[in-house]
């Protein structure tokens, strides 16, 4: 007998920003960035710096989503 499982809605998110190679010239995620950091390419592994993003400008961007809340799909159901 099979149990039915209600989907659980989102509790948080993230925001990936994505940064090329030099290398490579392939793309790289990175979580949120707000400091000045070495990455190391997946790929290729070669490592460079990358420009930090705008602290501010993130936590807007998850406030106006609720956290993630407000992305749920309520018509799923």
């Amino acid at each position: 007998m099979s149990k039915s499982m209600t989907p659980v809605a989102p509790s948080g998110m993230e925001i990936i920003f994505m940064y090329v190679c030099p290398k490579c010239k392939r793309s790289i995620g990175l979580v949120s960035p707000t400091q000045p950091a070495m990455a190391q390419c997946e790929f290729c592994s070669q490592m460079f710096p990358v420009l930090p993003v705008d602290e501010r400008g993130v936590q807007y961007v998850k406030l106006m989503m609720g956290n993630g809340l407000s992305a749920a799909d309520l018509d799923f159901y």
